[in-house]
């Protein structure tokens, strides 16, 4: 009976020996105060360029709903009209008259009833101006550049 005591006791040191040696057991102390502060900063950053991509992105649905889904703004319906060969008779004079002797094929509207090739994107009149340009090309700008 004794053996057997002391190999149960052998036994149970060499499993405690084990387990306080393993990895696992051992506790993690944290972040050290450099790699805190490393955190801090990147986080810091990170805010701020969500800040500017959220007004950004607001900037750019504000544009686009007033220019292009104001009851001004809409679709154009547009068919291809004339011979696209340049060979035939029908479609577009092309040239000085009165010698314009090219004919060539060209994009108007579409009358009412009639069934359209393409659609082209209206924009309301009043976002084509120099402004409302130059706001569109520093948002093209900003984007390009990530900022």
């Amino acid at each position: 009976m004794k053996r057997f005591l002391m190999l149960v006791g052998v036994a149970v040191v060499a499993a405690a020996m084990y387990v306080a040696a393993s990895p696992a057991s051992q506790q993690s102390t944290g972040p050290s105060a450099k790699q805190f502060n490393a955190l801090k900063k990147q986080f810091t950053a990170l805010k701020k360029d969500e800040g500017q991509v959220k007004k950004a992105a607001a900037e750019a649905v504000g544009f686009l709903q007033k220019c292009f889904l104001s009851t001004s703004a809409g679709v154009v319906p547009v068919s291809r009209l004339g011979n696209t060969t340049g060979t035939g008779t029908t479609g577009y004079f092309y040239g000085t008259l009165p010698a314009a002797s090219s004919v060539v094929a060209a994009i108007d509207v579409t009358p009412s009833g009639g069934t359209p090739g393409a659609y082209l994107q209206a924009v309301d009149p009043s976002c084509v101006n120099a402004s409302a340009l130059k706001h569109a090309a520093g948002m093209l700008r900003r984007a390009e550049h990530g900022r």
